[in-house]
C-alpha cells in the first residue's frame, strides 16, 4: 500500500510503501540516504494512527490527512553521567543470582537521580530500554524499591529487540525476572515496563503487530493478586491458544526460585509450563491460583461508578451480560453512555460501540466529549485545547463499529474480538437489539433464536472477559401502564420476543423518565450474584444535566468538572455548578 507521509518539521512530502495496518517498520526517507545502512528500517509508522517516528534522526511524520492537533511525540533520554555499577551494587545483583556478565550485556548502569518519592537525588540502578540500538526509556530503581521511568519517554517492553529473532517469548512483570531468565540462558524474554499493578497497557496496544509472529507466549508473572490480574489480561489479549502459564515450584517469582535453588530449576519453569485453560474444559487446578486469591482477599465486590446511591445496589464485573431497557424517550442510551464513561474514567475500561441510533459517529463523539469535559459541546464553552484533549482520549479509549457494515451478531463479535486484542476493550455496547440483522436457523422460532443469541453473547463475554451491554426495547406500554407513573416502568419481561431477556441476563436495568418532575429513575431489576449487589425495585432518582449529559443523585449538586483535568473549573462551570436551573439550559445551546 503506497501512501504520502509528511515531515512535521520541514513539511516535505514523501511517498512510501507500508505493508499492513497498525505498526510498520520502514526505511526513513529523511536520513537513510545519508547512512551506511541505507536499508535500515529505522522509521516506525503506525498506519492506524497516521503517525511515525524515526529512531535514528527523530523525524516525526504524519499522513497527508490534515490533523488539527499537536502530534504526540516522546522524549529520548540521554545516557549521560550514568557510570558502571559500584562494587556494592554488583555484589547485590550477584546475591540475587545475576552475574556481572549479564549486567554488562544488558547495560545496567548506576547514577544519582532525583526521585519524587524521596524528594531529592539518591543513588539508583538504571535499567535502559533500547529499541534498535536507540535508548528509548530508562527505569530508575532505588535500594528501597522505589521506581520511576524517564519523564515523557515512550513505554515499551524491556528487552523488546528480543522479539525480532524468536517465535517464542517469555513475558515477566519486572526487569529482575527478565535478567534471571537471561542469566539462565533464555534471551527470548521481555518485561512489562510498569509492573503488574498498572491499569494501562499502552505498550501492548502500540506493539500488538510486533507480536503477531510469536507462536508461544510463556506468561511468567508473580503469584500475588496483581500478578494474577496481569497474567489474565495478557492471556486475554494475546490469545489463550498461544499462552502457557509458568509456575515457580511454590516460590513467588522466578528470581526467588533462582536464589533458593539453581539455574536448572529456572529452566524447568519453561519446560514444565502448562497450557492456559482451553474452551470447553474446566479443571479445578486450572483455577487454583484465582481460587486461593479469592479465599485470601474475599469475593470480588465489582467495580463502582462512584455514586454511593447506585453502588450499594449494583457493581460491575467483566465476563457478564447486562440488558438495558425502558420505554421510548426514557434516556436509555444517554444513561448507558454515562455508566460506560464512568467505568472508563475510574477503572480504565475501554469500550467498543455498535450503536446505529447514535449515528453519525461524530454526534456520538460530541456527546462523549460533553460527559468527559463537563461542558456543552460548542466553541463558546469548550476550548480548542480541551476539545482536542477529549478527542485524543476518546481515540485511545473508545472504538466504534460501522453500524451498516454487515450488522449481524457474528460480524459484530468478530470486530469486538479485534478490539480486545488491539485495544484491550473491557466493554462492548450493542444499542439496540432490533437494529441487528437477525438470522434464525431453519425451523427456529423467535424464543429459541433469542435464547441462542443471548447465550452467544454470554459465552463471548466470559471468553474475552468483557461486559456486554445490550439495549433492548420493550413492547409499547399498555393503557394500564400509562395510567400511573409507578406502573409505567418497563421490565425485562416486557421486552419484545422472549422472557429469556430476564432469565439469561446477569444484570437487568430499566430506565424511567419522569417528565412531570424532570428527573430519571435508575432501576437495577436484576443482579445475579449477591457479591455484586442486589435489586432495587423502588428505583434510584437521578437528575439529568442537560448541559453535559451526566446524571447525579437527586439532592447532589451537578458535576460540571472536567474529568480529564479534575482540578480545573473555569468561571462558567463555577457559576452553574451551584444552580439546579442549569437543567433548563436553552435548546439553542445544545449541539443536537
Amino acid at each position: 500500500m503506497n501512501i504520502f507521509i509528511i515531515d512535521t518539521q520541514t513539511k516535505e512530502k514523501y511517498y512510501v510503501d507500508v505493508s499492513k495496518t497498525g505498526e510498520n517498520s520502514i526505511v526513513c526517507p529523511v536520513c537513510s540516504g545519508d547512512r551506511k545502512k541505507k536499508t535500515d528500517r529505522c522509521l516506525r509508522w503506525n498506519n492506524d494512527k497516521g503517525t511515525g517516528l524515526c529512531h535514528h534522526c527523530n523525524a516525526v511524520f504524519v499522513s497527508n490527512i490534515l490533523r488539527h492537533r499537536e502530534i504526540k511525540t516522546y522524549t529520548f533520554p540521554q545516557w549521560k553521567n550514568r557510570t558502571e555499577l559500584t562494587d556494592k551494587a554488583v555484589k547485590w545483583f550477584e546475591g540475587r543470582g545475576i552475574s556481572q556478565a549479564t549486567l554488562k550485556k544488558m547495560k545496567i548502569g548506576y547514577a544519582k537521580e532525583y526521585m519524587p518519592q524521596h524528594n531529592k537525588e539518591v543513588n539508583t540502578v538504571c535499567f535502559p530500554y533500547y529499541q534498535n540500538d536507540i535508548l528509548v526509556n530508562i527505569k530508575f530503581r532505588t535500594a528501597d524499591k522505589k521506581f520511576k521511568m524517564n519523564e515523557g519517554s515512550e513505554l515499551i517492553l524491556y528487552n523488546i529487540d528480543a522479539i525480532q529473532t524468536t517465535d517464542s517469548l517469555i513475558i515477566t512483570e519486572g526487569e529482575m525476572d527478565a535478567l534471571t531468565y537471561i542469566e539462565c540462558g533464555f534471551p527470548n524474554v521481555v518485561s512489562v515496563p510498569n509492573g503488574a499493578g498498572a491499569s494501562q497497557l499502552t505498550y501492548l496496544d502500540n506493539y500488538m503487530d510486533y507480536l503477531e509472529h510469536i507462536k508461544v507466549f510463556y506468561i511468567a508473572t508473580d503469584f500475588d493478586e496483581p500478578g494474577l490480574k496481569l497474567r489474565n489480561e495478557l492471556v486475554r489479549r494475546l490469545g489463550v491458544e498461544r499462552c502457557k502459564i509458568v509456575t515457580y515450584d511454590g516460590y513467588k517469582d522466578v528470581n526467588e526460585l533462582l536464589c533458593a535453588k539453581s539455574h536448572f530449576a529456572v529452566k524447568d519453569t519453561i519446560a514444565k509450563s502448562v497450557d492456559s485453560p482451553m474452551d470447553g474444559i474446566i479443571a479445578p487446578n486450572d483455577n487454583r491460583d484465582d481460587f486461593f486469591s479469592m479465599w485470601k482477599e474475599g469475593l470480588p465486590s465489582g467495580k463502582s461508578v462512584g455514586i454511593p446511591a447506585i453502588d450499594q445496589y449494583i457493581r460491575w464485573e467483566t465476563g457478564r451480560l447486562a440488558i438495558w431497557t425502558g420505554f421510548p424517550a426514557s434516556g436509555k442510551s444517554e444513561m448507558l453512555d454515562f455508566f460506560v464513561v464512568k467505568l472508563n474514567i475510574r477503572h480504565g475500561w475501554k469500550a467498543a460501540y455498535f450503536s446505529p441510533e447514535n449515528y453519525p459517529i461524530v454526534i456520538h463523539i460530541a456527546k462523549l466529549v460533553e460527559k468527559l469535559t463537563g461542558k456543552v459541546f460548542n466553541s463558546r464553552h469548550i476550548s480548542e485545547d480541551d476539545m482536542w484533549e477529549a478527542w485524543d482520549y476518546i481515540g485511545e479509549n473508545f472504538m466504534f463499529l460501522d453500524p451498516y457494515d454487515d450488522p449481524t451478531l457474528g460480524n459484530i463479535l468478530d470486530r469486538a474480538k479485534y478490539c480486545v486484542r488491539k485495544k484491550g476493550i473491557k466493554q462492548l455496547i450493542i444499542d439496540p437489539f432490533n437494529t441487528l440483522e437477525h438470522k434464525s436457523m431453519p425451523g427456529e422460532n423467535q424464543t429459541d433464536y433469542i435464547s441462542r443469541f443471548l447465550d452467544e453473547l454470554s459465552r463471548f463475554a466470559r471468553k474475552y472477559d468483557i461486559i456486554i451491554n445490550l439495549v433492548a426495547h420493550p413492547t409499547k406500554p399498555t393503557l394500564k401502564k400509562m395510567e400511573s407513573p409507578s406502573s409505567n416502568v418497563a421490565t425485562l419481561y416486557d421486552i419484545s420476543g422472549s422472557a429469556h431477556f430476564y432469565n439469561k441476563a446477569d444484570y437487568g436495568i430499566s430506565i424511567y423518565r419522569d417528565f412531570e418532575n424532570k428527573h430519571s429513575v435508575f432501576y437495577p431489576l436484576k443482579v445475579r450474584f449477591k457479591n455484586l449487589g442486589e435489586p432495587n425495585r423502588d428505583g434510584i432518582i437521578l437528575n439529568y444535566n442537560y448541559g453535559n449529559g451526566r446524571f447525579s443523585p437527586q439532592n447532589d449538586l451537578y458535576d460540571n468538572t472536567n474529568w480529564l483535568n479534575p482540578n480545573f473549573q473555569d468561571d462558567w462551570v463555577k457559576s452553574l455548578s451551584q444552580s439546579k436551573e442549569f437543567t433548563e439550559i436553552p435548546n439553542e445551546d445544545l449541539p443536537y
